[in-house]
Order: structure tokens, then C-alpha cells, then sequence
């Protein structure tokens, strides 16, 4: 590791030789489109050369560089989430892993009550106009009509409510969030 962060060109070679399929294959668990995520690869070994100054050479170059792809990930989910048609592709696309129906169906109905117990945990007024934002599809004027606050304090509750989720979903090591973060728009900061 001394030789990659003293700027070795062949040691870059060897750790890309050595993991680039491991760093592929996890960035396309999260980003699930195959030129994303081959574009997110280079990307990861990109950085990791930029970045190579900062590597510890008494600790695993495998940790830095999946730190540097699940970051890279995220920056090209937030660009799926803000493009409609990598959006589409992405839904289509999830979940990529090869398992039954009933087991995806399984795995999804699990996350979806683990992310139903956090949403719960938003204070009462919150919680009411995250649920009528995304559970009844009302506009921001509507839930203020409905309330009868102000369409900032919409906007206020909204943005709190999604910072605390992003935050709260994100710690959750046994659900994969991507896609529920990616639909409450959580990736869009």
C-alpha cells in the first residue's frame, strides 16, 4: 500500500487487477443498471488514485476502496433519481439478485414493515404530512388546506421528515434502502 500512496502506477494496477470485479459486482447492488454501474467502477478507481495520499497503509485497501464505491454509488443513485428514464430503468431493474418471486416478495414485505416502524417514529405532525405527501399523493397547497398551515411549514415538516429518515434509514444494516430512500426522494439533498 506505501507503493500505491507514494503514486506506484504498477501497484495501482495490481488492486485494480485484483478488485475490480468485487468493487463492480457491489456497486451494482445499488445502483442496479449495468453502465452505471460500470461507469461507477472507473469512477471508484479514479478516486482511489486522487485519493491515494490518504491511505493508511497499516489498515486493508479493500475497506478504503468500498467506502469510495458505496460513496460513488450513492452519487449515481442520486442521478438516477433525478433522471426519469435511469429512474424507470432502476425500478424495472430492482431487485437484480436472482431469487424467487416469493422470496423477493418476502424480503420486500420485511423492509417495508422496518421502514413503516421508522416513519412511525416521526413526531405526530410530521408524521401527518409525510403521510399525506407520500401516502395520499397530496401537493403541498392541499396538506396546508387540509391542516390549515402555511405551505412552508408543509415544506418544513417535509424536509425535516426526510433528513430524519435518510438519516434513520440509512443506519438500518439488515435493509437494503436504496430504492425506498430513491422513492421518497432522499437522494435528491
Amino acid at each position: 500500500m506505501i507503493d500505491l500512496k507514494n503514486g506506484d502506477a504498477e501497484s495501482f494496477k495490481k488492486i485494480y487487477a485484483q478488485y475490480h470485479s468485487l468493487i463492480y459486482y457491489y456497486v451494482l447492488k445499488f445502483v442496479q443498471l449495468e453502465p452505471s454501474a460500470e461507469e461507477a467502477t472507473a469512477d471508484v478507481f479514479i478516486t482511489l488514485w486522487k485519493k491515494r495520499a490518504l491511505i493508511n497503509p497499516n489498515l486493508p485497501i479493500r475497506a478504503f476502496l468500498y467506502k469510495i464505491a458505496r460513496d460513488t454509488a450513492y452519487n449515481y443513485l442520486k442521478k438516477i433519481a433525478t433522471n426519469a428514464q435511469l429512474r424507470q430503468q432502476y425500478i424495472e431493474n430492482y431487485p437484480s439478485i436472482e431469487l424467487k418471486n416469493g422470496e423477493v416478495l418476502f424480503l420486500q414485505k420485511e423492509q417495508l414493515i422496518l421502514i413503516n416502524k421508522i416513519i412511525e417514529t416521526l413526531p405526530p405532525k410530521r408524521l401527518k404530512v409525510f403521510k399525506l405527501r407520500y401516502h395520499e399523493g397530496l401537493d403541498n397547497k392541499k396538506i396546508a388546506s387540509r391542516l390549515g398551515i402555511s405551505v412552508n411549514t408543509v415544506k418544513v415538516h417535509l424536509a425535516k421528515a426526510r433528513l430524519f429518515l435518510k438519516d434513520r434509514i440509512s443506519r438500518e444494516k439488515e435493509l437494503d434502502c436504496t430504492f425506498f430512500l430513491m422513492l421518497f426522494g432522499l437522494y435528491i439533498s
